[in-house]
């Protein structure tokens, strides 16, 4: 197509051509469809004569597509086939956004011989997306230098080859790659160690100024290579290290079974060799699926780059690999050197950097444990550039714990108490080794500490990486809902607050990422509602917003991420969706991982709300192509359905939960009533739907499926070995009255989880509140804290998984200086039974709790387990002029109770939501009471499910899942208290069945080192003194 002048391709106009090479010609363009974003495309100089031939390019294509979202390759967003007008003759286009203007040859220029220092980052990025693209079954097939754009530290692949002939890809269509190339592909038969020669010859090239070998046409390139002797690298550039010409030696061998086993192994041999440090960027341990077996097993198994230095030494040694022009040895170092080398940890060479002598010191672990523990150590880089560094030995133990497991691929289960600073310990060796990882945390308040606090600490302080905040889609903006709301309703259009928002998603200049937790404007519920992201109303690729859509970019930069931050809800729907929303992973860390059957079991609860059904048949397309009668009998059945719920739950109020025994009728007429509005949308699709609406009339269509589907198992009430029924009165913040719910939630998450999730290669679980008392399911002998609850719930059995590394860190904390754990003996026994005995119980728990109060002079937490008792207490201690201020969870959203009760002196009456994810350091919190042993419900339909299967199975259902459940939430509320080395304070338990019932004793044992006193004027002597009694204490 040279020379030829091209007005449109497809639906792009053309603005200018770029550039034009051997293989294809490239131009700016302008799309119909709204964009910010610059618009290439590269047409292809080939036509496609045959059918065979577009479909290969079509499948080349597909596969390039894949492989958008990488950071160091340039992304393909569209692609297609168009006739030229001028021939008559099909030819393969693909669509690019912004590529960089220039490539690294441009920026390389002038400069005959490079150092190593200057090539290590184009070496790195480019290896990194080969690398990708082979594991992709994609390979290259076209390097030379004019195909990588950018910068050094922004280099980016391009010009994989395109051509195809006979139905298949040439991978000859650019002459500029000649001199690059390996003797296979010249023979015809391109492997992914082709272009791994093909960047070793690169690297050849710009340390010597000159390729490998300089023949002029295919055919005396090979007779070269087969005949004439490498020259060295050294004897072009002295410069080079030895172990570096090593590396390229053995990169650039004839064979491709003795070159490494994938780029990957070459990369991190060449980054072992230039900087002699064992630092490694993405690791991938599993060879490209693509690559021939002889070349995998030519080479002994070698994750790391230490053995891969070792074995290019030795191949370039052997001088069998590659045949020289210098008889002599390959170098004068010694392999023992290029070991040593490339096993030297981070502290060692800082202290010789800084003129420091290293101090003799006992035998350490090399690789990636000694690179961890060097930088969270006492001289190590965080403690040189913080000042007031303190090393925390719990933190590198855990931190060691993360590296062991990830060396070792295997899953790890760490208890790390409040202050080890856990996040850093698992971040630091997770960055260090290269490999990709998901971190989800219990709720999106945990995942944007953890990414804006966290996270930007590590890359400042250790390494720069990529990470990315990853939410569902229902928190981003959708602008096609934004634009349907700006030109339909005036109302909206007029809101001060809409306005904003849309000037603010128009600013190309502002730094908006479309979350709707980053406005500091709010938004009104209603108003919400309509401009999220939704996934049954999303067009995707169809939209003619989806260049600039939020949540494609989110996507997108998850995929460049090393670091990719969710929370349980979106891992476990990943996970059920056979990881198709999130990106490929080594590695994921479940932190706060006590969570997660409890995140599960909600995850995959199936719910049916007024709101799911009034939604569905107020949508447009429903309205226009379903018959009338039905939405009609749709909406009798749902009305007539409620009202027989309401008449069920008339006695539950807000909050309360009713088991369901029986099927419900008026509910199974309801699915049967979608069932039929279904039947009669896919009768009367129309014919021309334009593609947006196309895509949304099928995703309605599924979605009425769907609905119907789940209304007749909730209702149906059959299936009770698998799930618990149950109806539950909800009330929403900002909206009066409550409404009627109801769920089949699943009684078991364990084989789901065991199938779905743990399959996955590393898997890290970390917790405050992991470990629990009693014996141990293997070695009964054993009384101590151990794991086997958690591993019970979540389905990791010690017999299928016996290889998990199990770590209960030390504690951080003095809890015997700084806290005083109070546990009266005189309260009475919580009460359940009549109105005097209840009155008795909570007048009791109410006087003690004023006497604590009293003592502390506010600034305390009273915790309790149920609303009634909250409201009790609340309402008691109201009555005695305290002069405190009394803040209720409810009256106030949670962040300005938070904010009150810093603010001065007061009295926090919380739920469950306060037992955990508090931090309040200092003395504005001292107290922490419990009212009772959190025991769940014995009503609560899913615990008394789950009961009573581990009854009639004749399991220990107390001892094995009641008692661990309530021990562990103890263990979070108690850990409101210390969050700092130097806070101090009082817990106190007031439920005296720790003394009375046979369990007590192995609560005593899984509570906090605090000393520990049953007479209340030592708790007043405490906040007195400002520490804990040293006699008459209760042990």
């Amino acid at each position: 197509m040279a020379g030829t002048d091209l007005q449109q391709i497809a639906s792009y106009a053309i603005v200018e051509k770029i550039k034009e090479k051997a293989s294809g010609t490239l131009y700016r363009c302008q799309s119909p469809k709204r964009s910010r974003s610059a618009i290439f495309i590269q047409v292809c100089a080939l036509p496609l004569l045959t059918e065979a031939d577009q479909h290969c390019f079509q499948e080349r294509a597909r596969h390039l597509k894949r492989l958008a979202g990488h950071r160091a390759i340039a992304s393909v967003r569209d692609y297609g086939l168009f006739r030229q007008p001028a021939n008559g003759q099909l030819y393969g286009y693909l669509v690019f956004h912004d590529l960089p203007a220039a490539s690294i040859a441009d920026s390389f220029q002038g400069q005959p011989c490079l150092t190593p220092d200057q090539i290590l980052p184009v070496l790195l990025a480019i290896g990194d997306a080969l690398h990708v693209a082979h594991q992709r079954k994609t390979l290259h097939g076209n390097l030379y230098p004019g195909c990588i754009l950018g910068e050094p530290f922004n280099a980016v692949l391009n010009d994989f080859a395109l051509a195809c002939r006979n139905g298949s890809l040439t991978y000859d269509d650019e002459p500029a790659a000649l001199p690059y190339k390996a003797p296979e592909h010249l023979r015809g038969s391109p492997l992914p160690a082709s272009d791994q020669y093909a960047l070793a010859a690169l690297v050849y090239s710009w340390l010597c100024g000159r390729p490998p070998y300089e023949g002029q046409t295919p055919q005396e390139l090979l007779s070269q290579q087969e005949r004439r002797r490498l020259i060295r690298p050294r004897n072009l550039n002295a410069t080079i290290p030895p172990a570096l010409e090593a590396v390229l030696l053995q990169a650039l061998a004839l064979d491709p079974a003795e070159r490494f086993p994938h780029v990957h192994a070459f990369t991190e041999a060449c980054l072992a060799a230039i900087k002699s440090l064992p630092l490694s960027h993405r690791h991938q341990s599993l060879e490209p699926e693509s690559a021939p077996r002889s070349a995998l097993q030519a080479q002994a198994p070698s994750p790391g780059l230490v053995s891969s230095a070792a074995t290019a030494l030795k191949a370039a040694s052997d001088d069998r690999s590659v045949t020289v022009s210098d008889p002599a040895p390959a170098a004068s170092v010694a392999p023992s050197t290029v070991m040593a080398q490339a096993a030297c940890t981070v502290a060692t060479s800082a202290a010789a950097r800084h003129g420091e002598k290293p101090a003799e010191k006992e035998e350490q672990p090399t690789g990636l444990l000694a690179v961890v523990r060097a930088d969270l150590r006492q001289g190590g880089i965080l403690s040189r550039s913080l000042p007031g560094y303190e090393e925390r030995p719990a933190q590198i133990a855990m931190a060691e714990v993360v590296a062991r497991a990830l060396e070792q691929e295997r899953h790890a289960i760490l208890e790390a108490a409040t202050g080890t600073g856990k996040s850093l310990a698992y971040l630091v060796p997770i960055v260090r080794s290269g490999r990709v990882a998901i971190i989800s945390t219990a709720n999106k308040a945990l995942q944007e500490q953890l990414f804006y606090k966290d996270i930007p600490f590590v890359q400042q302080h250790i390494k720069p990486f990529e990470a990315a905040l990853v939410k569902g889609m229902g928190n981003y903006i959708c602008l096609d809902r934004l634009e349907n709301e700006r030109l339909g309703l005036q109302f909206y259009a007029q809101n001060r607050e809409f306005r904003r928002l849309y000037e603010l998603t128009q600013d190309p200049e502002a730094d908006f990422n479309g979350d709707i937790e980053s406005l500091d404007f709010p938004l009104s519920p209603e108003l919400r509602s309509r401009i999220v992201a939704e996934r049954d109303q999303c067009a995707w690729s169809k939209c003619p917003f989806f260049f600039d859509c939020y949540v494609r970019q989110m996507r997108l930069r998850a995929e460049r991420a090393q670091i990719i931050v969710v929370n349980h809800t979106l891992l476990l729907l990943d996970a059920a969706l056979e990881g198709h929303l999130l990106p490929e992973r080594d590695v994921i860390v479940l932190d706060e991982a006590h969570h997660l059957e409890e995140e599960a079991t909600r995850a995959f609860t199936i719910t049916i709300s007024p709101n799911q059904i009034r939604t569905l048949l107020a949508q447009r397309m429903l309205k226009e192509h379903s018959r009338l009668s039905l939405q009609e009998e749709a909406e009798r059945a749902w009305l007539t359905t409620w009202r027989r719920l309401e008449q069920l739950a008339r006695h539950c109020g807000p909050g309360s939960r009713l088991n369901l025994h029986e099927p419900v009728e008026e509910g199974l007429h309801l699915a049967t009533a979608f069932a039929q509005l279904a039947d009669s949308l896919r009768q009367e699709r129309p014919r021309d739907l334009p593609e947006k609406e196309s895509t949304l009339y099928d995703r309605l269509l599924k979605r009425t499926q769907n609905l119907a589907e789940q209304v007749r198992t909730v209702f149906s009430v059959n299936q009770p070995e698998r799930y618990v029924y149950y109806l539950e009165r909800v009330t929403q913040a900002g909206q009066r009255g409550s409404h009627i719910e109801v769920s089949a939630a699943p009684l078991d998450v364990t084989s789901w989880l065991r199938e779905k999730l743990l399959k996955t290669r590393v898997l890290i679980f970390t917790s405050a509140t992991l470990a629990t008392t009693g014996p141990h399911p293997l070695r009964p002998e054993e009384k101590g804290p151990h794991f086997a609850y958690f591993r019970q719930r979540i389905g990791l059995s010690y017999e299928e998984m016996p290889e998990v590394e199990e770590h209960i860190l030390p504690l951080t904390f003095d809890y015997e200086q700084n806290a005083l754990l109070y546990l009266p003996r005189h309260l009475p026994e919580p009460a359940y039974g009549g109105d005097e005995a209840v009155r008795r119980y909570t007048e009791a728990i109410a006087g003690e709790m004023l006497h604590l109060v009293n003592a502390s002079q506010g600034r305390a937490f009273l915790l309790f387990s149920s609303q009634r008792m909250l409201d009790a207490v609340y309402g008691l201690l109201q009555q005695s002029s305290l002069p405190f201020r009394l803040l209720r969870q409810g009256d106030w959203p949670r962040s300005e109770l938070l904010r009150q009760f810093k603010a001065e002196p007061a009295i926090l009456f919380g739920l469950k939501s306060f037992w955990e994810g508090v931090d309040i350091p200092g003395e504005a919190l001292s107290l922490v009471v419990i009212d009772k042993l959190p025991f769940d419900p014995p009503d609560d339909p899913v615990h008394a499910a789950r009961v009573a299967l581990m009854k009639e199975a004749g399991e220990n259902w107390f001892g094995s899942y009641v008692l661990p459940q309530a021990v562990l939430r103890l263990k979070q509320g108690l850990g409101r208290l210390l969050r700092t080395r130097d806070d101090r304070g009082v817990m106190a338990i007031l439920d005296s069945r720790i003394y009375t019932k046979s369990y007590g004793r192995l609560i005593l044992k899984a509570l906090p080192p605090a000393r520990r006193t049953d007479r209340l004027e030592e708790v007043y002597r405490f906040f007195q003194n400002g520490r804990p009694p040293r006699s008459g204490a209760h042990n």
